[in-house]
C-alpha cells in the first residue's frame, strides 16, 4: 500500500481516522527507498510526498502522541538498512545507501529544520 493510501484527504490520519504509528512512518521511508532502488520514480515520489506532508504539519503526531519531526525521520532513514535488506550483497548495499541518501537529501531540501 502506498503511503498516501494510509492517510485521509488532509494527510493527517489513516482512513479509519487513526493517526500513523512509528512503524507506518518507517514503512513509508522504506517504500520510498525501495522504489528508488527499483527505479520506480512515481512510487518514490508518492512516498516522498507523504513524508513531506507529515513533516510539514506541526499538528500531526503519531498514534502515541510523539511528534512527526526530523528526529523521527533521521531515526527511520538511518535504520533503513535493518529493514530493507539488499538482495545482492555489496552492490545491493551500495544502491540502498545511494537511495537512502537521495531520500534524505530530498526531504531535507524541502524541509530544512531551523
Amino acid at each position: 500500500m502506498a503511503c498516501s493510501a494510509m492517510t485521509g484527504l488532509d494527510g493527517r490520519a489513516a482512513p479509519s481516522g487513526t493517526p500513523a504509528t512509528r512503524s507506518d512512518f518507517a514503512a513509508c521511508v522504506d517504500r520510498c527507498v525501495r522504489a528508488l532502488i527499483d527505479g520506480r520514480q512515481s512510487a518514490a515520489l508518492n512516498a516522498q510526498t507523504q513524508l513531506s506532508r507529515w513533516l510539514g504539519d506541526d499538528a500531526v503526531t503519531l498514534a502515541d502522541g510523539s511528534p512527526i519531526d526530523h528526529a523521527l525521520f533521521d531515526e527511520a532513514i538511518l535504520s533503513v538498512q535493518e529493514r530493507v535488506a539488499p538482495a545482492d550483497g555489496t552492490p545491493g548495499l551500495a544502491r540502498l545507501l545511494r537511495a537512502s541518501r537521495e531520500v534524505a537529501e530530498t526531504i531535507y531540501a524541502q524541509h530544512r529544520p531551523l
